[in-house]
């Protein structure tokens, strides 16, 4: 079908995978800045998510400028990637460096957690009530040591169903030969493991 270019309006009512469709579709017609606009909208609807990953790194303080630093870095980058797995690894990978960048520019405290593949992928469920921010550090890197055991295909699962919020069935259609109910039991041993992690280092439960 010939490409149309679609109004905010119109985009904002498209899911992720149909964005990124059109955003394909716009380079390759010619047309990047109507791909632009869409990864635009693509990437604003990440915010809170963005936020939140974020919080688990950064003092209370700067939380909203990081995440405004890192949507505008995306904003202003070229996303080629092909499906929502891709696209979430991207804004990741644009999170976790601007995270690192915070303290290499001798930001807040130097005692970091160090940079994985999956370094910002934290579950909302385990924010400390009221914590201080070594509370923070504390937790994000017993969640990297949960996250590391796991498969690509299982971390993706948790990636989605946990960070994302996405539903089961949406995890299923992202990882070839993964069943809802595969799903569900990932997502469910993840918890179980983090939970004994946290326990094990003395640190608040879930």
């Amino acid at each position: 079908m010939p490409f149309r270019p679609l109004t905010n309006a119109e985009l904002d009512a498209l899911d992720d995978e149909r964005l990124i469709a059109y955003i394909r579709a716009a380079h390759r017609v010619g047309q990047p800045a109507h791909g632009h606009q869409a990864l635009g909208v693509l990437i604003y609807s990440r915010w809170h998510n963005v936020e939140r990953r974020v919080a688990l790194k950064i003092p209370p303080a700067d939380v909203e400028d990081v995440t405004s630093d890192i949507v505008t870095k995306a904003f202003e980058s070229a996303f080629d990637g092909q499906s929502v797995g891709e696209f979430v690894n991207w804004l990741n990978t644009i999170t976790q460096r601007r995270i690192a960048d915070y303290y290499r520019r001798g930001h807040g405290k130097i005692k970091t957690v160090p940079i994985g593949p999956a370094d910002d992928d934290r579950p909302t469920a385990v924010d400390p009530a009221d914590p201080g921010y070594g509370d923070y550090v504390e937790v994000a890197a017993v969640v990297d040591g949960v996250l590391a055991a796991l498969s690509p295909d299982h971390r993706q699962v948790v990636e989605l169903i946990i960070f994302e919020a996405r539903s089961a069935r949406e995890a299923v259609d992202a990882v070839p030969g993964m069943t809802e109910a595969n799903a569900y039991q990932v997502v469910s041993r993840f918890r179980h493991d983090l939970r004994a992690a946290l326990d094990d280092d003395d640190g608040p439960t879930l």
